[in-house]
């Protein structure tokens, strides 16, 4: 089936969150990725404590997204949603008139447990209303859709002065409060359809059992936290790097310019990059995806003109397409139907490393300074290569489940 007769049978409810995707997230990269940019150069807070405000989103995703996820199985997928988005359009509005350092703390952690209930609880939405085998379709759909959004974001934020400024958030906050209220007109049509299944009660005690026994998910999970910390970089470390670097000029607009390279270069690649690795087991794809993270941080780190900073971004965003997509291809494997919610809450633990890579960046930065970012992304980079070893066990373990599996069956 051709893309085009494949998007023409789309659940209407996946039409609306892939292009609600976009919009809110042209939205999101028009002013997020500029906060620790605005907060060290025009607040004069020190770059620790930067890493620190904009980690503390991820400290609170950690656990926000596991509640979120097993509220959806039991609840429904879009009560939480709606919650969700309304809350988060409040927090970009409240953003937008903050002063105070501990304001900035406790609205990005706000931000962290939204974004925690939003994105697992979408995600499984999408794979209740698709079947099983157009699901890596419909997931390439929503990460190109983000993507795409994020090279329009950075630009339009470059262009209203967002690492100057905060009222640029009162238009993201906008933009949420639209999409909120389409998601509850989305409710109102679809909700009787897909109530939450009732012939497996799930209490949170069963769920954190089977959770914790799933000894590919742990490894996944492990992995996943290691990769997380390279590509938290981004939004942190690299952002106060090249914004106050004294080898960079104009290293806003560079960073901006970065930002735009890597949206680009995922519509660009995905497709091809997704369809060329889904050939390969899904934790031998992964441990590609954080050699290219890796690689990609070292290539930061030893960069000091524009073209290898942008060729180095391209690799990370190599990276990101490779654990982004398969790593929900393979949760969706791993998850039981009654708990796939669940399931892509547990994703939220990887946030461990999103919450611990900006304090550990601005601690490098604090310790080494601006003008030495070959050891800032040197120590990044072997930070980040704790993933190989963690997807590698956990290859091991899905083959010997998979071999014991088919003894069974042999013998039943």
């Amino acid at each position: 089936m051709s893309r085009k007769t494949f998007m023409q049978h789309w659940h209407p409810i996946v039409t609306t969150i892939i292009m609600g995707t976009f919009f809110s997230r042209a939205a999101f990269f028009m002013t997020m990725p500029f906060l620790a940019i605005f907060l060290y150069k025009e607040k004069g807070i020190d770059p620790q404590t930067v890493g620190l405000i904009i980690g503390i989103s991820a400290l609170t995703g950690t656990f926000g997204g596991f509640i979120g996820g097993y509220l959806s199985d039991r609840i429904g997928r879009f009560p939480v949603m709606i919650i969700a988005i309304f809350t988060w359009g409040g927090v970009f509005a409240g953003f937008a008139m903050a002063d105070a350092v501990w304001s900035f703390f406790v609205l990005n952690s706000i931000n962290g447990l939204c974004r925690s209930w939003f994105e697992p609880i979408s995600r499984a939405l999408l794979a209740d209303v698709t079947t099983k085998e157009n699901r890596l379709s419909v997931f390439n759909a929503r990460y190109f859709s983000i993507n795409a959004g994020a090279a329009i974001g950075p630009v339009a934020g470059t262009y209203l002065g967002s690492s100057t400024s905060m009222a640029t958030f009162f238009i993201t906050s906008a933009v949420y409060f639209l999409y909120a209220v389409i998601v509850l007109m989305l409710m109102k049509k679809y909700k009787g359809s897909l109530q939450p299944q009732q012939e497996n009660k799930l209490t949170i005690k069963k769920a954190v059992s089977v959770i914790s026994k799933d000894k590919v998910l742990l490894y996944f999970l492990l992995g996943n936290i290691a990769v997380l910390m390279a590509q938290s970089q981004m939004d942190s470390t690299l952002a106060q790097y090249m914004g106050n670097s004294p080898q960079f000029h104009h290293g806003v607009t560079l960073f901006s310019y970065l930002i735009v390279t890597n949206a680009v270069s995922v519509l660009i690649l995905q497709y091809p990059v997704t369809n060329y690795v889904k050939r390969f087991d899904p934790m031998f794809a992964l441990r590609i995806g954080s050699a290219a993270f890796s690689l990609a941080l070292l290539g930061f780190g030893l960069s000091s003109n524009w073209l290898f900073l942008v060729l180095s971004m391209v690799v990370l965003t190599l990276g990101e397409i490779i654990v982004f997509v398969i790593s929900d291809v393979l949760l969706d494997d791993l998850a039981p139907d009654h708990m796939r919610g669940t399931y892509f809450g547990a994703m939220s633990f990887r946030s461990i490393g999103f919450s611990a890579g900006p304090w550990i960046g601005g601690l490098l930065l604090k310790t080494f300074g601006f003008s030495h970012g070959f050891y800032v992304f040197g120590c990044l980079t072997l930070l980040s290569l704790l993933a190989l070893p963690f997807f590698q066990i956990g290859q091991k373990v899905k083959n010997k489940n998979r071999t014991e599996n088919q003894h069974t069956s042999n013998f039943a």
